[in-house]
C-alpha cells in the first residue's frame, strides 16, 4: 500500500487555488551542477485555465548567490496542509524580477502529492539494528572531498537522516551529498540526495551529522523512493514489528 496520496484533479486545482488565495508559503529545490539549492516561496497567481503557476522567489540568503532557474528546468516544491504535507513538481518557463524577489513562472502542475507529517518525524532502528551508510560529496573542489564516508544510521524521516560517523575537517555545510544505505538485507539500496544541514560534535572523533533529502518530490522515480522511506519511517515508528511492512 502507499504511503503517499495523490490528489484528484478536482481537488489538486482546488488546493493549489486555495493556495495561491491565501498566499502559503512553499520550499522550492532545484537541482544546479553546484548541487541542490533550496528556494523560499510563496504562492502569487495561476490557474489551470492558464496552464501557468507563479511563485514569489524570496532573496537568497547568501547576498552572492544571484543564480535564478532557467526555462525549461524542473524545480520540486513542498508546503503544508493542516497535518499534512503536499508536493509537486513543475517546468520553469520564466523569471523576472520584482524588487528584491524574483517572480518564476512554471507550469501548472499535472499532480499533487501528500504525506501526512508524521512521516516527517524521527524514527529510530528497532534496537541491536546496525544500518550502515555510505554518503559522498557530488561536485567537490577535491578528492578528498568527494571521497566516501563510512558512518551508522542513527534516526530517519522523510525529511532526512542522521548518520554518527567519523569527524573530518573537510565536511562542508549546505554542500550536497550522495547517501546510500541498505534498511533491511537483501533488499535494494535506498540512494539519496542529500545537504548537510548539521554538525555535533561527539566523543572519540565521531560525530552526528543531519543530512536533509531533497528533490524526493521531482520525478515519479523519487517519488517511489519517497514512498519507500515512509513505509520505512513507519516500521522503525511501530517499534520494528517485524508483521510491519518496511519496503
Amino acid at each position: 500500500m502507499s504511503a503517499t496520496r495523490s490528489f484528484e484533479k478536482t481537488q489538486q486545482d482546488q488546493v493549489l487555488l486555495d493556495s495561491i488565495r491565501h498566499q502559503r508559503q512553499t520550499l522550492a529545490t532545484q537541482n544546479t551542477p553546484g548541487g541542490w539549492r533550496t528556494l523560499r516561496a510563496e504562492f502569487l497567481t495561476g490557474s489551470p485555465e492558464s496552464t501557468e503557476l507563479t511563485l514569489r522567489i524570496a532573496p537568497p540568503q547568501d547576498p552572492s548567490d544571484v543564480h535564478v532557474p532557467p526555462v525549461g528546468s524542473r524545480i520540486g516544491c513542498t508546503f503544508r496542509l493542516g497535518h499534512k504535507k503536499c508536493m509537486f513538481s513543475a517546468e520553469v518557463r520564466s523569471a523576472r524580477p520584482h524588487g528584491e524577489n524574483t517572480d518564476l513562472v512554471v507550469t501548472w502542475p499535472e499532480g499533487l502529492q501528500q504525506l501526512q507529517r508524521r512521516a516527517y518525524e524521527r524514527a529510530a532502528p528497532p534496537r541491536g539494528t546496525v544500518i550502515a551508510v555510505r554518503f559522498w560529496r557530488e561536485g567537490g573542489d577535491a578528492p578528498a572531498q568527494r571521497a566516501v564516508r563510512h558512518g551508522q544510521l542513527e534516526d530517519i524521516s522523510c525529511g532526512g537522516i542522521r548518520v554518527k560517523a567519523p569527524d573530518p575537517a573537510d565536511l562542508v555545510l549546505g554542500a550536497t551529498y550522495k547517501c546510500v544505505f541498505t534498511p533491511r538485507p537483501g533488499k535494494p539500496a535506498l540512494i539519496l540526495d542529500t545537504i548537510l544541514r548539521h554538525r555535533e560534535a561527539g566523543d572519540h572523533g565521531r560525530a552526528s551529522l543531519g543530512l536533509q533529502f531533497v528533490g524526493l518530490e521531482t520525478t515519479p522515480e523519487r517519488l517511489r523512493t519517497l514512498d519507500r522511506l515512509a513505509r520505512l519511517v513507519r516500521h522503525f515508528q511501530r517499534g520494528g514489528n517485524r508483521h510491519a511492512t518496511a519496503e
